[in-house]
């Protein structure tokens, strides 16, 4: 047995599984089934929100998971022994400093080892990490490690390459859907002889397999130029979530958009997303309003309870990412963390005085029990309460709102014909 694996399992399924479906309103799967039971794999995933996606691909594989990562983190003693506690390994970039490039040789030739022994490896492939809804060019950094493995064990291994597509309802939020798509394998010996006459087109080939895979099973918008047209049909006036996650569905509609795209309408969905960045304004907003329902009405006592005990903590999580953070994509990653770590110690802190109060043990019991279960219904309880970004426009900038509403209109019908095929 693997000297981590207990503490390993236990962290991963104990604790970040379940505080990943209490962070996120849905999570769901496709293709589990084709994740090899019986063969090394090197997992290849599209990089949209920071860790949060190695943490979904981690917690919905039963293998055993070792995962690159930027090596910053690994200067501090302390942080270096936790994340390589959790099969977390480093990896060095020009910036880390030119001379620390030589370290990538033996973070390698510990995957080499890992897969040898059957375990997983994840990579994120696309090198950095992009909100945008689209597959981009992948690095050879994991066909180094591929070809490396199966050359130092006399393509023996039959190692596979399996992309994995990673679809956020909304990328920088708590409480939204996540759907994880693992795609058909690529094994590495199909690129043996092609390797053997030339290393450097075997690479190429095994990208472009990839890539190709991985954007069937991930949206991808192929121009970047175009992209927000794709981004305000496809994504902000979306108001079913769910559409935007599942691959088949909106690849088709990327595929229909197309059809439709042309330099105009790609200058006035600019100019859309450039206004409603200058007044303050979501464009999602227009077109998604909270509504009260049933089920709100008998959930309101437990929305009261969590709206007065996460007050604080949720107050410093906003803070930090609205006036600490400056890359957005860093977002998610910060509210789940911080709301992993802090919340608990928060709820111990009111009932250790609670306690110095002279409360009975059992009522703080029950007090940091309802805390954890009814932490998820905060963000719920505050959209109720709240003024969306384009209703507070309407009041206070009627005119600019106008202009947007009649802007969207007109995009409203553009996706009306898209939907229709």
């Amino acid at each position: 047995m693997r000297s981590n694996y207990l503490w390993y399992q236990f962290f991963r399924y104990g604790v970040v599984c379940p505080a990943l479906q209490m962070f996120h309103s849905e999570i769901t799967v496709g293709g589990a089934d084709k994740i090899p039971q019986d063969k090394p794999v090197i997992f290849v995933g599209n990089h949209q929100n920071a860790l949060m996606d190695a943490l979904h691909v981690v917690t919905n594989t039963q293998l055993f998971v070792h995962f690159l990562t930027r090596a910053e983190p690994f200067q501090m003693p302390v942080l270096k022994h936790f994340f390589r506690s959790l099969n977390m390994l480093p990896v060095y970039r020009i910036r880390d400093g030119f001379s620390t490039i030589r370290k990538n040789a033996a973070t390698f030739g510990q995957c080499y080892q890992r897969l040898a022994q059957g375990d997983a490896v994840l990579v994120f492939a696309e090198a950095n990490h992009d909100l945008k809804r689209r597959v981009r060019p992948l690095s050879k950094g994991f066909t180094r490690i591929a070809f490396g493995a199966e050359q130092n064990y006399n393509w023996s291994l039959d190692l596979q390459v399996q992309p994995v597509g990673l679809s956020y309802g909304r990328h920088r939020k708590s409480q939204t859907p996540v759907h994880v798509e693992f795609g058909d394998c690529i094994p590495v010996a199909d690129f043996k002889q092609q390797y053997e006459k030339d290393k450097r087109e075997a690479a190429h080939q095994l990208k472009l397999a990839a890539a190709q895979e991985l954007k069937q099973v991930t949206m991808h918008v192929p121009s970047l130029d175009n992209y927000p047209i794709y981004h305000l049909l496809l994504d902000e006036l979306e108001s079913d979530r769910s559409k935007v996650l599942v691959p088949d569905i909106v690849n088709d509609r990327v595929s229909v958009t197309a059809d439709y795209v042309n330099e105009e309408r790609v200058e006035e969905s600019k100019k859309l997303i450039k206004k409603a960045d200058s007044n303050g304004v979501k464009l999602a907003d227009f077109v998604n309003s909270t509504s009260f329902s049933v089920g709100d009405l008998l959930l309101s006592p437990l929305y009261i309870f969590a709206l007065i005990n996460n007050a604080i903590p949720y107050g410093f999580v906003h803070w930090v990412t609205s006036d600490y953070i400056e890359d957005h994509v860093f977002d998610a990653t910060a509210k789940f963390l911080l709301g992993l770590f802090m919340l608990p110690v928060y709820y111990l802190v009111i009932s250790v005085l609670l306690g110095f109060a002279g409360v009975n043990f059992s009522w703080i019991g029950g007090y940091f029990v309802a805390s954890v279960l009814t932490a998820p219904f905060f963000v719920r309880a505050k959209n109720l309460l709240s003024t969306n970004s384009a209703q507070k426009l309407k009041q206070k900038k009627p005119v600019a709102y106008e202009s947007l509403k009649t802007g969207l209109d007109e995009f409203e019908e553009l996706r009306e014909k898209i939907l229709k095929g």
